[in-house]
């Protein structure tokens, strides 16, 4: 996960764009003059969300060298703290679109699209994942196949030793006692 400071810096960067839209209403602004702090709130919670996803997924157990490890208590405070602040932002945001901009569906075009592109994103995340298991599937197939080849060779040559010097030691054996009937008893 990404430092709390960094989160920190993106969050005070989502406040600033809801004040910009703040002031922007103040002035009289269109939505279109606006746009920028929109997209830098979202843009900012898009950041925010991804950066929890990946502490959810990932699991820190050591922290990165010179940070001292937070308890788990105090990493849930601050991803619940900064995701309830954005809440409020957000829902602040839908409010002016709707009262002050007079932009009723504009706010729910918005959700629908992100809602979409979540969602082809995640499949492509999905489909990523599936296509990194199946070479990982296939590395292990091969690594087996290969270890079963290695010891198919490793028993064919120690059954060939093994026979070699079976004949070896059986052709010794009776050479041996041909040869002692040969001396006929004599040494």
């Amino acid at each position: 996960m990404e430092p709390i400071s960094t989160i920190a810096v993106v969050f005070a960067g989502a406040q600033a764009a809801v004040e910009g839209v703040k002031k922007g209403i103040a002035l009289g602004k269109e939505i279109r003059d606006v746009y920028g702090e929109l997209s830098s709130f979202f843009h900012a919670q898009g950041k925010i969300e991804s950066a929890y996803q990946k502490e959810e997924f990932t699991k820190i157990v050591a922290p990165k060298k010179g940070e001292s490890k937070k308890s788990s208590t105090q990493r849930a405070l601050d991803i619940v703290f900064i995701r309830r602040e954005m809440y409020k932002m957000e829902v602040e945001l839908r409010e002016m679109l709707i009262y002050q901009f007079n932009e009723t569906g504009l706010y729910d075009e918005m959700c629908v699209e992100r809602d979409k592109i979540i969602a082809a994103e995640r499949a492509e995340v999905e489909a990523e994942q599936r296509r990194i298991n199946e070479l990982i599937l296939e590395e292990k197939r091969r690594l087996r196949e290969i270890a079963k080849k290695r010891k198919a060779r490793i028993d064919l040559v120690i059954s060939t030793i093994a026979i070699a010097l079976s004949t070896f030691l059986g052709i010794s054996i009776i050479y041996g006692v041909w040869w002692m009937f040969q001396q006929g008893g004599k040494l």
